[in-house]
């Protein structure tokens, strides 16, 4: 019977914690809910809940007077790490952002390093007249541009089709 009545003023995940003391045929018991793994140092400003007097005085009273408070006490507790559990889902997207982020910076310079790579190569075959090989290199390069280097390289590969035309032409 008493813990059945006890269990009814608990909520899952929560633990109560009873000490009870005997001197001179009084007890002093002292119930303190408590929720294991939650890290809000609030659950420590808790207060235990201190009932005195004979065996016969306990048993008549003591859920009435317990009841509430244990039940305020694990919705507060239940609360708190609800909470926690929010946070900690927060903080795990937020990392998750971050690296995405991190990830898109990364390959962001990598796509600009190769860019810069083609359209350095398409320069020095243009300056050894091999215009067909290097309307490949732009068109490659076109890929890897953003922004304003896409217009860039669109002007680049006109005037490189012009000049493998001009040179077609003339051979």
């Amino acid at each position: 019977m008493f813990f059945n009545k006890l269990s009814q003023s608990m909520t899952s995940g929560t633990s109560v914690n009873l000490t009870i003391h005997c001197q001179n045929e009084i007890l002093t018991v002292s119930v303190y809910p408590n929720s294991k793994g939650l890290k809000d140092e609030a659950k420590n400003h808790l207060k235990p809940i201190v009932l005195a007097g004979n065996a016969e005085e306990l048993d008549e009273g003591f859920f009435d007077v317990v009841s509430q408070p244990i039940q305020k006490a694990s919705g507060l507790l239940i609360a708190m790490k609800e909470f926690e559990d929010s946070l900690d889902i927060i903080n795990a997207e937020k990392k998750e952002a971050q690296e995405q982020k991190r990830n898109g910076d990364k390959q962001a310079q990598e796509r600009k390093s190769k860019f810069d790579k083609l359209i350095a190569r398409a320069d020095n075959l243009e300056n050894e007249e091999k215009h067909e090989e290097a309307l490949k290199i732009l068109r490659e390069a076109k890929t890897m541009a953003d922004g304003d280097d896409v217009a860039k390289t669109d002007a680049r590969i006109e005037k490189a089709k012009a000049k493998c035309m001009q040179s077609s032409l003339f051979q």
